[in-house]
């Protein structure tokens, strides 16, 4: 049976990946800027939701989103064992959505939540999966990395909303893994006390040996 592990991730894969990793990795991270730049749980907000799709309509704030835009190339980096071993490129984008009383809170919330994001992004370490092939790696290009801002939307009650969103190329070794044509599984002789003849061969032999798919 083929190892799960070893079969092509694709996009799924990909903002999963980012997306469990944050969830894990912002908390701890999140306190450590608090007590850095000297400042509140209000001013930097730990994030309520992670998804990894675009919800129809946002419900709890702050809440960070990883999606994946596009596959930018397929760069074949030779084998992993029998199987082909390339490097794919996705097109991603985390984004931070935050909500305050005033815009000033909420646009201060959301620019600190998004680089601290942006600091989990960039540390290589903590993206490396666990997996048994040496080949393996997740690694974000920091030289690819961007960050954009939406103006702020006013909610009821004179609250506001604010978004933004760091976008980044994050590269996975992927392997195809080739699909067993067959194999012999079996092959039985018909001997008798005169030998083996071309035609038990034939009959016998030849006939008993079959694939398994």
């Amino acid at each position: 049976m083929t190892n799960a592990n070893y079969l092509m991730h694709g996009a799924h894969f990909a903002k999963s990946y980012v997306s469990e990793y944050l969830k894990n990795d912002l908390p701890a991270r999140i306190n450590r800027y608090r007590n850095g730049w000297g400042i509140s749980s209000t001013e930097l907000p730990t994030p309520e939701k992670f998804f990894a799709y675009e919800p129809l309509a946002l419900d709890t704030w702050p809440t960070v989103i990883t999606v994946a835009i596009s596959t930018d190339n397929f760069e074949r980096m030779g084998f992993d064992g029998p199987d082909p071993l390339y490097r794919v490129n996705y097109s991603m984008r985390t984004y931070v959505w935050c909500r305050a009383v005033g815009p000033d809170e909420a646009t201060v919330a959301r620019d600190r939540l998004t680089a601290v994001v942006r600091s989990a992004l960039l540390d290589y370490p903590c993206l490396q999966a666990v997996d048994p092939r040496q080949s393996f790696q997740v690694m974000v290009d920091e030289n690819s990395m961007r960050e954009e801002f939406s103006d702020i939307t006013l909610l009821k009650g004179d609250r506001v909303l604010a978004g933004g969103y760091v976008g980044y190329t994050l590269g996975i070794n992927e392997v195809v893994t080739r699909q067993d044509i067959g194999e012999i599984a079996s092959i039985e002789l018909a001997v008798s006390q005169q030998g083996v003849t071309d035609t038990d061969l034939s009959s016998s032999t030849w006939n008993q040996i079959h694939t398994v798919e």
